[in-house]
């Protein structure tokens, strides 16, 4: 075989060589369907005969070429099917490069041309419908057209049912299965029909599948393809050669022992992308092949804007230097011929364009040059990395690799930078160029302004120096600009420095951003003009440069506002891009640029701006991918913006960001799974950004490994820092990585709840050191979780470690949850009625958070009350309040640490339901475990958001306006059994007084039993005498003993790992009252009605009803419930009564109240009774029944005397004195005895002799 040579600098002789007939070029570009013209690659002939195997499959992307090779491909081989001698397409060939090539001594054209049948199919012709069946009926209507092409083709000798099949296909009446058989079955046809095999091309043979990717009939659309193309290629015996092309790479024909080619392999790519010599063709055809000329834009487009130029200008000497390769090394000679040919002239040393007409001709001619040239070589990628992607590593690399190599004096060497980056720009005709005013430039800066069009004239009003005259009547343009967005009000200052050493070249730039601070330009402060001024710092030494960039704002420039739609999410993006409404805390970005290398671990409750503020970070830090300038303006304006130097740091980092939220895994294997998956994920993400081939061979197959999820577990705890390796050491970034971790602890309290934590923990600690101990390519990193779950340890060593918990936050205290600002602003911007503020305050406030050795107080719960804005914002009153925190996620935690400590019997709980600030001991780290300890779930409750901190001040405060019925209540039982004994002295003195004057009652006194029997007649005559004795006295006893209870606990120390604690608002109180309700409804079998019969039976004066109900309520509890201590207190079920009012909620209740001599137990008014004059009030002794040696059943006649001793009591102590001054009038008097899981309960009215039991004891 023979290739004839092709000489790369012969292409211009050829149109002066005597040629071959040539075609009419127009028909040959629509032949093979090309756009615009056609780049010979019929060379890819011979390529696709001489390759070894048959099947020939070259995925590359759209626009490619695909489609033009195929067609070109088809009408090579394609023989006239009605005369098989004439060969209609022969003449397209001729003149092409295939023509050149021979095989054993005759042409390629004569051995191939025209001779085989050929079966063309283009996928891009079958238009996906909106179902599976729409697509089939589609793809009928292609199989008729396609066998339609062949229908004068007769074959006589074909059996019943080909003739069957082809007549169902020409006819749109196969079904799905013939279908799978149309394509195979038309090569077989022509196969046999010309035995000759023939030529098979498949174009886009993935273009359904890709269509298809997210409907629903993706699966059955796949199997159908997959069908149809193994029916094809199951048999090859009728198939010479097939060239398959395709979008994706997925091996698809590797069963049928295709070669498969990437756009990389060396031996195709030449045919699906244009070469140097091609692209040089084309350049000479469009008069654009001087490719270095593009700098020479700087100065035409200068002497064009000002009408002369200093330059330098070399004598012309000999007619070498009008070669081409000294004229690209040696620029300056074009200015020589410019002189020359008269277009320009010498006046002054100065270069000055010679006439009006010349200075048109050079403008059309210029704009025309610039406009394809921008065109042609796609520097509006280029540009765009200025304007809209502030690509800094871009930028500096194209620079770099732009400048001229050679040695220049320095300020040599700063206007060749200079004149780079001026002529880049300026291809650009919808941005002008101005340039500084030459005696106000240092001698080391150049400075130049990029301005867009519409805003040209903000300058020229401004300025009696125009620098552009092509600007339109500036109060046309200023009325244009009224209507623009005010994001377009921008403009790009652009500062070249230079330095003598490369490692000054950062600090270079950083002088560049920081020279002319008040940005003043041509005598003009353009911070007054001007909203947006995107400023570049650009330092160079010798053949080097660096970029860093910054966003400054003008002085009149305001935030666009926001519109008042409210959002719940946590995606920051849907913020900005669906014009949500959001409370700026971006401070936190602030917060994180001052520390710089750090690692945090924050910890808040849900819903409380976790996610929502770790992806604005990632939007704020992340550099984005070439081509998105969406999100330039997302920080406009807020509150890191309002520093500078703060958007230095914007959209220039790696970052990479895990998200554990969605995490169930059942099984260890699945968790491992899901993990691999998650890290997968972001090795193709971070791909798509960077490029991959940079790589070496070892990092790009571990990479492959790690994305296809095929590593070891080694691989695996070693992924990401491995990921931060690749990113920075490559030089992909000139920053390091940020990584953001979210939800951390999901997958690890999942783990403990499946029961895999063991096996699990030891990777995920092991993931994270690697991450943040020892990481050289870490920029910060940040952890976030509900919960602390002791991994401090893994960041032992770390510089700058800081665990940010609601215990203690020097750094993002202010970041999570509204403050009161924050709130008054809502409330202005939604017109929501400063009334309803303190309304507000109960519902949602009330949460803190440590910081230092104090705390920061009336923090928002930010999900209840944006979702209280959503839905009363169009309310001007009667607003509706609902606890859309409580109801927005799981509250399996709550529902363990209350059903397994038995918080309903907590006096410590009790009280804070009650509003009271308690201390506690908290731990900071939590250990996961099944049933945690009384001690420990105060930690789990702070962390979950259940309760929140107070301090020392409000502490005190509440004790001292702390209810005294509330402090009755609480009294620990040790001040109890205290106050007992003290009591129990005094019987016996009474006792033994009592003895000495009732000798004749000695039979009571040798029976111990019996004076338990009339222990109700000694205790009357105890308290007649208690009476006369004034250290006796009730009253006095309540208040010194409450006196003593608050000195106690305001004395009280808090110790180490004790905190001051309190329900912070209503939503959760309500929620906690709602479990203990659920808790206890669970515990007698989800039947709550026992509660509100018992309670409504007391309105009612329905003994019957009342004895049933608590009897029934007490049945529901176990021993442990009611008798956890050993000895029986009435306070036990003081305690039970109070819960049942507690839920009830019964208006007016009062607990252990001080009236006539004595105090009762529970009093408040009767609802059913509102009248005035029928006014009624409820009184309630208890009493407790001692149990006997043994004893297993009640003593039902005990518990009658019990009953008969406490209404005795309330009558004779005339506990309805405080409230019969308050205008009662009626009393109901009940007597309420108890004895384990049994009670009874007897009625009296009015202090009438007359006292009410049950009609028979309840059993």
């Amino acid at each position: 075989m023979k290739r004839s040579n092709e000489n790369e600098n012969d292409f211009r002789s050829e149109n002066n060589e005597k040629k071959r007939k040539i075609i009419d070029e127009n028909e040959l570009i629509k032949k093979f369907l090309c756009s615009n013209f056609y780049i010979d690659k019929t060379l890819l002939i011979k390529d696709f005969i001489e390759e070894i195997s048959s099947i020939i499959c070259v995925t590359v992307p759209f626009g490619y070429g695909k489609t033009v090779n195929l067609n070109m491909l088809r009408y090579f081989f394609e023989m006239n099917y009605k005369d098989e001698n004439n060969n209609e397409n022969k003449k397209f060939f001729e003149n092409l490069n295939i023509a050149k090539e021979t095989k054993d001594g005759e042409s390629y054209i004569d051995l191939y041309q025209g001779k085989f049948p050929v079966v063309y199919i283009n996928f891009d012709d079958i238009y996906l419908k909106k179902s599976f069946d729409e697509t089939i009926e589609n793809f009928k209507r292609f199989v008729q057209k396609l066998y339609s092409y062949y229908g004068n083709i007769k074959n006589e000798n074909l059996s019943d049912y080909e003739k069957e099949m082809i007549k169902k296909f020409k006819n749109c009446k196969a079904n799905i299965y013939d279908l799978e058989d149309s394509i195979g079955i038309l090569c077989e046809y022509l196969y046999n029909t010309f035995k000759k095999k023939i030529i098979l091309l498949i174009d886009n043979y993935d273009s359904l599948i890709l269509d298809s990717l997210n409907t629903p009939f993706f699966n059955d659309l796949y199997f159908f393809n997959q069908e149809l193309l193994s029916n094809i290629f199951q048999n090859k015996r009728y198939i010479f050669k097939s060239f398959i092309t395709g979008k994706i790479d997925v091996r698809f024909f590797k069963p049928f022992d295709s070669f498969d080619y990437l756009l990389a392999n060396n031996k195709y790519n030449k045919y699906f992308s244009v070469t140097d010599l091609e692209l040089q063709k084309l350049l000479f055809e469009f008069k654009l092949e001087n490719k270095s000329e593009e700098f020479e834009n700087y100065y035409i487009d200068y002497l064009l804007q000002n009408g002369f130029i200093e330059k330098s200008i070399p004598k012309l000497l000999e007619f070498e230097m009008l070669k081409k390769e000294y004229i690209n090394n040696n620029r300056d000679i074009i200015w020589t011929l410019f002189i020359k040919f008269g277009y320009l002239i010498v006046d002054n040393n100065e270069l000055k364009i010679k006439n009006k007409e010349i200075k048109e001709f050079i403008k059309i001619k210029f704009s025309y040059w610039k406009d394809n040239f921008y065109k042609y070589f796609k520097y509006s990628e280029i540009i765009d990395l200025f304007i809209k992607n502030y690509d800094e590593e871009k930028i500096q690399e194209f620079l770099e690799n732009s400048i001229n190599k050679e040695n220049y004096s320095s300020n040599e060497d700063l206007n060749n930078w200079y004149a780079l980056i001026y002529s880049l720009l300026s291809l650009n005709n919808k941005y002008v160029i101005v340039t500084k005013n030459k005696y106000d430039e240092k001698d080391n800066i150049r400075e130049l302004l990029y301005v867009h069009k519409d805003y040209l004239d903000r300058l020229n009003n401004n300025c009696d120096n125009n620098n552009n005259s092509n600007s339109n009547n500036s109060n046309e343009s200023n009325k244009k600009n009224d209507q623009f967005n005010p994001d377009l009000s921008k403009i790009f200052y652009i500062t070249i420095n230079i330095v003598t050493e490369e490692d000054e070249i950062k600090e270079g730039c950083i002088q560049a951003l920081d020279d002319n601070e008040k940005f003043l330009f041509n005598g003009l402060e353009l911070k007054n003009i001007y909203d947006k001024i995107i400023k570049f710092g650009i330092s160079v030494c010798g053949n080097k440069c660096g970029v860093i960039y910054e966003i400054n704002y003008g002085n009149k420039f305001k935030r666009k506002e926001m519109e008042t739609k409210v959002y719940s999410g946590e995606n920051y993006d849907d913020l900005y891009e669906k014009g949500y409404y959001f409370i700026d805390k971006t401070r936190m970005i602030n917060k994180l640029i001052k520390e710089g290398n750090a690692v945090y671990l924050i910890t808040r409750p849900r819903r409380f701006g976790k996610s929502l503020n770790l992806k604005m970070i990632q939007k704020f830090f992340e550099k984005r991918t070439k081509g998105d300038s969406k999100g330039n303006d997302v920080f406009d304006g807020l509150e890191v913006s309002k520093d500078r130097k703060n958007m230095r740091e914007f959209h220039k980092y790696p970052v990479i960001y895990l998200n554990f939220k969605d995490n169930e895994s059942k099984t260890y294997e699945s968790a491992l799974m899901y993990l691999k998956s998650k890290i997968s994920s972001q090795f193709r993400y971070q791909r798509k950004k960077i490029d991959f081939k940079k790589l070496d061979t070892s990092d790009q197959k571990l990479w492959n490994k790690i994305e296809n999820e095929e590593e070891d577990m080694n691989k695996l705890n070693e992924s990401i820092q491995f990921l931060c390796q690749c990113l920075i050491e490559k030089k992909f970034y000139k920053r390091k990585c940020i990584v953001l971790i979210d939800e951390y602890d999901k997958i690890l309290i999942n783990s403990f709840e499946n029961g895999y934590y063991e096996d699990f923990i030891g990777i995920i600690k092991s993931l994270f050191s690697n991450i943040f101990k020892g990481n050289e390519n870490l920029y910060f990193g940040v952890t976030t979780g509900c919960l602390d779950l002791g991994l401090k340890s893994l960041y032992s060593g770390v510089n700058n470690f800081y665990e940010c918990t609601l215990l203690d936050d020097n750094f993002f205290y202010d970041c999570y949850g509204f403050t009161e600002s924050e709130l008054e602003k809502i409330l202005t911007d939604f017109k929501i009625s400063s009334k309803e503020k303190n309304k507000i305050q109960k519902e949602y406030d009330g949460y803190s958070c440590g910081y230092g050795n104090h705390i920061i107080k009336n923090l928002y719960n930010p999900y209840s009350f944006m979702k209280f804005i959503k839905f009363n914002k169009e309310k001007k009153d009667d607003y509706s309040y609902k606890y859309y925190w409580y109801s927005s996620g799981s509250d399996n935690i709550l529902n363990k640490i209350i059903k397994e400590n038995e918080f309903s019997f907590e006096k410590d709980f009790l009280s804070l339901l009650y509003g009271n600030v308690i201390i506690v001991e908290i731990k900071e780290i939590l250990t996961l475990k099944k049933n945690y300890k009384k001690d420990e779930v105060w930690t789990v409750l702070l962390y979950s958001g259940y309760i929140t901190l107070s301090d020392k001040e409000e502490y005190e405060q509440n004790v001292k306006k702390m209810d005294d019925q509330i402090v009755k209540l609480l009294k620990k039982e040790s001040e109890l059994n205290e106050k007992k004994s003290e009591l129990n002295e005094k019987k016996s003195e009474l006792n033994e007084k009592k003895s000495e004057l009732n000798e004749k009652k000695s039979e009571l006194n040798e029976k111990e039993s019996e004076l338990n029997v009339n222990e109700s007649e000694l205790n009357v005559n105890e308290s007649e005498l208690n009476e006369k004795k004034s250290e006796l006295n009730e009253n006095e006893n309540d208040k010194e003993l409450i006196k003593n209870y608050k000195n106690d606990l305001l004395i009280k120390h808090r110790e180490k790992d004790m905190y001051y604690i309190k329900i912070p608002n209503n939503e959760i109180l309500s929620c906690f009252i709602a479990k203990l309700q659920e808790n206890l409804n669970d515990q007698i079998k989800n039947n709550n009605s026992y509660i509100n019969d018992f309670i409504n039976g007391l309105f009612n004066k329905d003994i019957e009803a009342i004895n049933s109900n608590l009897n029934n309520y007490l049945k529901c509890f176990s021993e442990y419930h009611l008798f956890a201590h050993k000895n029986e207190y009435e306070n036990v079920y003081q305690v039970l009564l109070m819960q049942m009012f507690l839920f009830y909620k019964v208006y007016g209740l009062t607990a252990e109240e001080s009236s006539g001599s004595g105090r009762y137990d529970f009093g408040f008014p009767n609802k059913k009774k509102k009248n005035e004059k029928e006014k009624e009030y409820i009184l309630i002794e208890i009493k407790s029944c001692k149990s006997i040696k043994d004893q297993k059943e009640p003593d039902h006649n005990q518990l009658h005397k019990e009953c008969e001793n406490a209404i005795k009591q309330i009558i004779n102590k005339n506990y309805k004195m405080k409230h019969e001054n308050n205008g009662y009038k009626t009393f109901i008097n009940y007597g309420i005895a108890f004895w384990r899981k049994y009670c009874r309960i007897e009625m009296n009215i009015s202090d009438n002799n007359k006292i009410i039991g049950p009609s028979k004891p309840f059993e």
